[in-house]
Order: structure tokens, then sequence, then C-alpha cells
């Protein structure tokens, strides 16, 4: 289907240096359906959020355990997958050395004997050479929708205990209630990190980033290990950009918050797509035809961006247990009913790309279904 229309509707799409743009700063896009795949975890879990108002998440707390392995052939028991770049706990295993202890399923693996987890085949890799006392870091409960953790070493005592703020390793400041990441040191621990320059942190080392102050305070009392929890503003922008906006469209990132949209033969005006820093939301210039229909996905936007700077208010201003729990399970009650909403949207997105990808639905109405969703998931908070 998708070969008979590109062979049926040649589309040419000019280089950026046709319509004056320098090439080198500009990445292509390309989109492979891959039903199942971890984009529909984040999508489902956004329109999740976007389906809940006046509500707010709990924030994973950073625990310790202490094991022993007695030798090299004891079972470790842990069933691992990974989500979204994190090493998630599938399942324990009874007869495993995790048996009894607070590891559980849903629970982030962070570091092993003050080794960065890299994904669970280091998990496995880091057990198996291991005898004697295991110190396991983890987060008690999944991360936020978006949200991931970010493990850093660092070679001193600590991060963060320099005085000048220029030499720091990374500097924050607050905007509209979130701490967001302002300025990445060029030679410190994290300029190699996934971390990018506007991105939320949401806690340091399990303390909750309430403000700028706490979370540089935080930093600097950490030890050789830090888990930072945060949310990607670029990684958000483009799943936005990639559900909402039609597959007519090339993207082309100018920046995190820059993104032209190109589509037909030369004469063809592009759209530029412009992220607000401090609203989040996106508007359109070249759009004067209203060829491209930006009301979805700014309500989504608004919806997150107040869900996140709600729930730390909370932790700065409330009790503790006025905060609502989150979890990415998608498990289903013996009642029948959904536990987390987020499953009903990731399922008919795997639909969707299954039915496209069979030929059974059109590029159009590939595209319509997605809208639909998120026409739900807007109405369903209504």
């Amino acid at each position: 289907v998708i070969a008979k229309t590109l062979s049926t509707n040649p589309v040419h799409i000019p280089p950026p240096s046709a319509w004056g743009a320098d090439p080198s700063m500009f990445a292509s896009r390309e989109r492979r359906l891959v039903p199942d795949r971890d984009e529909n975890d984040i999508i489902s879990e956004l329109l999740s959020v976007a389906s809940c108002i006046n509500s707010i998440v709990k924030l994973p707390k950073i625990a310790y355990i202490k094991i022993e392995s007695e030798d090299d052939e004891c079972e470790v028991g842990l069933s691992l997958l990974e989500k979204n770049g994190a090493t998630v706990v599938a399942e324990v295993s009874k007869s495993g050395i995790f048996a009894d202890t607070e590891i559980k399923e849903g629970c982030e693996i962070l570091a092993i004997n003050g080794q960065c987890v890299r994904g669970p085949r280091s998990v496995m890799r880091i057990m198996k050479d291991i005898t004697g006392q295991v110190m396991i870091m983890f987060s008690d409960s999944p991360s936020p929708p978006g949200a991931s953790f970010i493990v850093k070493k660092h070679q001193g005592t600590g991060f963060g205990r320099k005085t000048d703020l220029e030499s720091q390793d990374i500097a924050f400041e607050t905007i509209n209630g979130l701490v967001i990441v302002k300025d990445i040191a060029e030679n410190g621990v994290f300029s190699e990190s996934p971390i990018s320059k506007g991105d939320v942190c949401l806690s340091v080392d399990g303390v909750p980033a309430t403000s700028d102050d706490v979370a540089t305070r935080a930093l600097a009392r950490s030890q050789s290990i830090v888990p930072m929890l945060v949310f990607s503003i670029t990684r958000f922008r483009k799943s936005m950009v990639d559900f909402i906006i039609d597959e007519k469209y090339n993207r082309w990132w100018k920046k995190d918050s820059v993104c032209t949209l190109l589509w037909g033969d030369e004469d063809c005006t592009p759209v530029t797509l412009m992220f607000n820093k401090e609203t989040w939301l996106c508007k359109a210039e070249g759009n004067e035809e209203n060829e491209v229909d930006l009301r979805y996905m700014n309500i989504i936007i608004e919806r997150v961006r107040k869900l996140l700077s709600e729930s730390m208010d909370a932790y700065g201003t409330k009790p503790k247990e006025r905060v609502r729990d989150s979890s990415r399970s998608l498990s289903v009650s013996p009642s029948g009913k959904m536990k987390n909403r987020s499953d009903v949207y990731r399922r008919a997105l795997i639909k969707l790309d299954e039915m496209r990808e069979n030929g059974a639905l059109s590029a159009k109405d590939y595209e319509a279904g997605r809208r639909a969703l998120a026409q739900v998931a807007i109405q369903t908070a209504k």
C-alpha cells in the first residue's frame, strides 16, 4: 500500500537549501511502522495524562538493598525488560535471591555495587561477576509518563560542591513551577548524558525538585552515584509532532524547539513549528491556510505541563499522602475495569499500526484514527 501510494503520487521534497536553510543544522526523519514499539507506550501514557484533569503523580523513591550472592551459579531470579531506556523488573522469581526483598514488578534497577546499569544484559553481566555482598540501587515504583532516570557516577566525593556557579556540572532554573535544566558544563559528568537544556528535573537522588535551589543542594549532598529523574522535553515535543502531524509532511528539526514541515513540490511554503520555552505551547509560521491543526497538540501539551507542575507543587506544599500513585502497569482488575487508562490507548495504537502494516488501513484512515484517539482522550476529561 505504501509503495503504491509513493509510485502513483510522487512527492518531491526540496532540500533545506532550497528555502534558505543550513542543511547541516537539520536532521531528516523517517518513520517505520513497528507495532508494539516504545513510542506507543510513550504516546499512550501521554494520552492517559491528557484524559485526566486535576490529577497529580507520585514520584518514585530511591531505595537500596543488600543481598548475598554465594557463587556465580546462584539464581538471580529477575526477569528484566528495557522500557524507554530504563531497566524495568517484569517478574521476580520465588526461588531467586531477590524473592524476599523489596524489589518487585515495576521497579527500575539503577546501579549495582557502584556500577551504573546500562540495560538488562548489563545487570546479568554484573551479577555474574559478583560473589559476596551485593548492593542494589533501585526505584520503588515506575517513572511518571515521559520521565526516566539518568544515573551518573562522579569521580570525586560528590556533585555540585563547587561554589562557582559557572563551574558546576549542571545548573537549574525554575520556570512556572518546574525546575528546568538551564545549562550543562561542557566537560562535566552530564555532558554526554541524554539530558538536554530545557528538560525538566523532577528529582535528584530521590529528593523531589521543588525548586532549583533544592535540586542544586540535593546534587551537592549526593555521593559517588546519583540518579536524576528527568522529563525529556525534546522527546516529548518529537512524540507530539509524530503523533499529531500528518505523515505526509517531512520533518526537519532545527534545534530542539523548532521543526519545519515540508510537503509537495519546490513551490510549497514550509510550515515552521516553534515551541515556547515557558508555556511549552506550539505555534506555526507559514500556516496561513491552517492546514496544520495544532489544537489537540496544545491541549495535550498544556495538560502534561500542568500535571507535572501541580505534582511538584504538591510535594512542596501538601502532605505526601495526597500525592496519587503513578503506574505503567498494563493490568486489569478482576472486574475487568482498567487499572491504567493508558493500556486502552496503547492497545488501540498497536492495532492501528498492525492494520496499517497489513494494508487494512490507508494512510489517510491511519492518520484519522490517531487523531480520533487524541480527541477521545481530550474529551474524556470534560
